[in-house]
């Protein structure tokens, strides 16, 4: 009896790790500039097949809210990024541009030391009017790098159209947006409903720039946006810094009146808005 329970015991213990082992098979890492070069030249199987690894899914054009089971295999640029954004490890970012999916993707990889690459997430952007711009600085931490994007399409119809600033980071093996504003906003609408000819415009246009942030506020770098409201011949300049809040891990707002800034852009278009108005003019012409 107890060689028969031993040989069953036995049986299962070798089942168990055979079912771990190939689990463990099944795991896949990606070398990023492997899949940049599929992704750019691959066969349609193999950018296919590459594409539901990763997640590189196109969105459901019939129901958008619905999660899409479609890989995307057409992209009209690649670009891949080594970079640091994490401490003790090696990243990099595959940017990748598909008009055909209305989307942009960001294909993030992790390497730490002596191990091989991993793939860690896939982000979608959407891209229906135009590709977003996507860049990178430093800004929380010397040394390691956060995901700057601008003017992702929000909303496009025809009386409005609505684009959004994002900062990604890299926060407990996640890309997560710790900051998203907007960037450019534009709205027509009747000044009188009865009067379909008589049109209001109103809009808001954000630019953002990295400063130095000051000795005693416990970071290096801050986020300063100017941001510029206009309806008719009216015209309001609010200004804003963001910083990160190291508790809560996202940036916060607060109100800057705007005088003597010395600053540099974030390498790339603008954003919006979160608080608290400074200066005010009128604009002298239209």
């Amino acid at each position: 009896m107890i060689k028969i329970f031993r040989s069953v015991y036995s049986a299962i213990f070798l089942v168990s790790i055979s079912i771990t082992f190939a689990s463990a098979k099944d795991f896949k890492t990606h070398e990023p500039d492997a899949v940049a070069g599929t992704l750019r030249s691959g066969s349609a199987t193999q950018r296919s097949q590459l594409a539901t690894e990763l997640n590189i899914m196109a969105p459901n054009f019939s129901d958008p809210a619905a999660q899409s089971n479609a890989p995307c295999v057409s992209f009209d640029r690649v670009d891949e990024r080594r970079l640091r954004l994490r401490a003790d490890a090696d990243n990099a970012v595959i940017v990748a541009d598909s008009s055909e999916c209305d989307s942009t993707y960001l294909i993030v990889f992790d390497k730490e030391r002596k191990s091989e690459w991993g793939h860690v997430q896939t982000v979608r952007l959407s891209a229906r009017a135009q590709h977003p711009e996507v860049s990178f600085a430093e800004v929380v931490q010397p040394g390691i790098s956060e995901v700057m994007v601008h003017r992702e399409t929000t909303h496009d119809s025809g009386s409005a159209q609505q684009e959004n600033f994002v900062v990604l980071k890299l926060l407990h093996n996640r890309l997560v947006p710790v900051l998203d504003t907007v960037e450019r906003y534009e709205l027509v609408m009747p000044n009188r409903p009865e009067n379909d000819a008589d049109h209001v415009e109103q809009s808001q246009q954000s630019t953002f720039s990295v400063v130095k942030a000051d000795a005693n506020a416990g970071q290096r770098m801050r986020i300063l946006e100017k941001e510029v409201l206009k309806e008719r011949k009216i015209r309001l300049t609010l200004y804003r810094y963001w910083s990160w809040d190291p508790e809560l891990e996202r940036f916060r707002s607060t109100a800057y009146n705007g005088s003597d800034v010395a600053a540099g852009p974030i390498a790339k278009p603008p954003a919006k808005s979160a608080g608290a108005a400074v200066q005010q003019s009128k604009d002298q012409q239209e």
